[in-house]
């Protein structure tokens, strides 16, 4: 990471714990970034959590983290609902089991990030969170941060549209969401520049392509594990 976006990041960190007497969630994109936020000793004084899920593929329900959600949830992804819950609720608990004045959100500006961004903030709006929020959008690769406040209204309506009946929703929205909600839904699409281009290089081994389509697809922010499932789904087809 460079040295300069640590410190912007670090700067960040202060001032929230700082004006909010470190009252302060800091939820994570994933476990990978909760893990290099470890290991750059990035973790300030206030909480942290890792959002490990992938929203953007398999059903969902309107509930969020409700007991169908989970259920739903867990089945898509193909685990049992006990490490879907130590997995992926249980580091969420503090939402519920503590009173913190400010939530910041941590998500890249990919598909993939936005999706399970928006169901952040859906859940925020389903539990009543009366405090701050702000997104800090985050560019894995250089970790630079980007800082907006968010307002909630509306955002479980368009988790609702988007995820659970794939639509666009007809309201207006930030930028980036929007972009992610329009990728998500050309995504679903059978036919779409992902699975053109599995099966026009099928006959290549599966880690080339995952590799090849990292590379060419950065703005699904698709990891192996997805991609690998589209795979074998195009070869079950043949």
């Amino acid at each position: 990471m460079d040295i300069s976006q640590k410190l912007r990041i670090e700067v960040l960190q202060s001032r929230l714990d700082e004006h909010f007497d470190h009252e302060v969630l800091n939820i994570l994109n994933g476990q990978h970034m909760y893990e290099e936020f470890r290991s750059q000793q990035l973790m300030g004084k206030s909480d942290y959590a890792p959002f490990n899920e992938a929203m953007c593929v398999h059903d969902t329900t309107t509930i969020i983290f409700s007991d169908t959600f989970k259920e739903v949830r867990a089945k898509g992804h193909q685990v049992s609902l006990a490490d879907y819950e130590s997995i992926t609720a249980a580091p969420l608990k503090n939402l519920l089991s503590k009173k913190y004045q400010c939530i910041v959100l941590w998500f890249g500006e990919d598909m993939f990030c936005q999706m399970n961004l928006l169901t952040s903030l859906a859940y925020l709006e389903q539990i009543a969170f009366e405090g701050t929020i702000y997104y800090h959008a985050v560019r894995e690769q250089t970790y630079d941060v980007k800082e907006t406040e968010i307002k909630l209204g509306g955002y479980h309506d368009l988790y609702e549209a988007a995820l659970c009946d794939h639509r666009m929703p007809d309201v207006e929205i930030m930028p980036v969401m929007y972009q992610g909600i329009k990728l998500y839904l050309e995504f679903l699409q059978k036919d779409n520049e992902i699975t053109r281009y599995i099966q026009t290089h099928h006959n290549l081994p599966d880690h080339e392509i995952v590799r090849n389509l990292l590379h060419l697809f950065p703005h699904f922010g698709l990891g192996d594990t997805q991609y690998l499932e589209l795979i074998k789904a195009h070869k079950n087809k043949e």
